[in-house]
C-alpha cells in the first residue's frame, strides 16, 4: 500500500487584509513593517484592484523573498470593497486584520491585535492611529462609526456572518461604515485596543473629490439605517439646510484655502445632490448608538483638524 502525504501547512492564525491601487511606493513600506512585526503567526492578502503601477510583478518578488507569507490578488479594477471581499475570501486565518496599503503597524500591533481576540469573541478591535507626526487618535468608547480599514481587525466567522463589504458601495467612503452598522445588528462589539499603533503615511483626506463622493455614499448608508445614522453621518436634511446657510461664498471666502472647509462643503455639495437625484426618504433610526460613559467625549464628536458635522475623513488611500 502507498501513502500519498496529504498534510498541508498549517493555517496562519491571523490573515492581513490589504487592497491597493497604484500605491507601489507606500505598499512596499507597508509591507516592510509587517515585515518587523514581533508576532510571526500571519499571511499576507494583497489585493491588487487593476493596478497599473508594477505592483504585482513587485508582489511576485517579494512572496519569492520568503520574508513574509504574502499571497497577490489579481483584480479587474472594482473598488475597496469588492478589494477587501476577495483578499477575505482568500484568507485562511481566523482573525481579519485591516491594514490600508498606506499604514505602518508600530512592531508589537499584530500581536496585540492576537491577544484582544483570545480574550472577547464576537468583538472588533479598533487600534490608534497616528496621522503623518500628529498625535495618536484612540477613540475612547469607539462605535461602528470609528471602523475603518486602518488597524482594525475581527474574527473571520464574523465578518462572514455580517456578509461582508456591499461591493455596490464602489465609490469612496460609506463601505466601512454600512459594513460596520450590519456588525453591530448582529450584537459585535466595538472595543478600543490603545497600545496597538499605527501611522498613517501622510495627513487626513482632504481631497473635495473624495469629500463629495463620501456625502453621496453616506446618504446611501443612511437611507437603509434609518434618521439616526443620518443624524451621525452629518447627512439628515435638517443638518443640510444648516450647512446649505453655513457653508456660503462668503464663509468660503473668509476661510480662503482651508482643505478643511474644502472638504467639508464637498461632502454637504455631495450629499445634497445624492438627495436630490434619489429623493432619498430616511426611515426611524434602526441601530442605536452606543452612549458614551460619563465624561468621555461621544465617539461621534468632532476631532481635531476634522470637519464640523462629518464624520472625520480616515486617510485612506485612493484605493477608496
Amino acid at each position: 500500500m502507498s501513502l500519498e502525504a496529504t498534510d498541508q501547512p498549517a493555517a496562519p492564525r491571523l490573515s492581513i487584509i490589504t487592497p491597493t491601487f497604484n500605491r507601489l511606493m507606500l505598499l512596499g513600506r507597508c509591507l516592510d513593517a509587517l515585515g518587523a512585526q514581533s508576532e510571526r503567526d500571519f499571511e499576507v492578502i494583497v489585493a491588487v484592484d487593476g493596478s497599473t503601477d508594477g505592483t504585482l510583478a513587485f508582489l511576485t518578488a517579494f512572496a519569492r523573498s520568503g520574508r513574509l507569507e504574502l499571497r497577490a490578488l489579481p483584480l479587474a479594477r472594482g473598488g475597496q470593497a469588492s478589494a477587501r471581499n476577495a483578499a477575505i475570501g482568500a484568507a485562511r486565518g481566523s482573525i481579519l486584520v485591516f491594514v490600508d496599503d498606506d499604514l505602518l503597524l508600530d512592531p508589537e500591533t499584530l500581536a496585540r491585535h492576537r491577544a484582544f481576540h483570545e480574550v472577547f469573541e464576537r468583538s472588533v478591535a479598533i487600534g490608534p492611529v497616528r496621522y503623518g507626526r500628529g498625535p495618536r487618535f484612540a477613540p475612547l468608547a469607539p462605535t461602528w462609526v470609528d471602523f475603518t480599514g486602518m488597524n482594525t481587525s475581527l474574527g473571520r466567522d464574523l465578518a462572514l456572518e455580517a456578509g461582508l463589504f456591499d461591493a455596490n458601495l464602489s465609490s469612496y467612503g460609506g463601505e466601512d461604515i454600512d459594513f460596520a452598522l450590519r456588525l453591530q445588528r448582529l450584537g459585535a462589539r466595538f472595543r478600543p485596543l490603545r497600545d496597538a499603533g499605527a501611522t498613517h503615511l501622510g495627513e487626513r483626506v482632504r481631497d473635495p473629490d473624495k469629500g463629495r463622493s463620501a456625502g453621496r455614499q453616506a446618504v446611501q448608508v443612511a437611507a437603509r439605517y434609518g434618521s439616526g445614522v443620518a443624524w451621525r453621518l452629518g447627512v439628515h436634511p435638517t443638518l443640510l439646510a444648516v450647512k446649505r446657510a453655513l457653508y456660503n461664498p462668503v464663509t468660503a471666502a473668509i476661510a480662503g484655502r482651508s482643505r478643511a472647509f474644502a472638504w467639508e462643503r464637498a461632502y454637504q455639495s455631495g450629499a445634497l445632490e445624492a438627495q436630490a437625484e434619489q429623493e432619498v426618504r430616511l426611515a426611524p433610526a434602526a441601530v442605536e448608538d452606543t452612549p458614551s460613559p460619563p465624561g468621555v467625549e461621544a465617539p461621534g464628536a468632532p476631532r481635531p483638524e476634522t470637519p464640523l458635522l462629518t464624520p472625520p475623513a480616515d486617510g485612506r488611500g485612493e484605493e477608496g
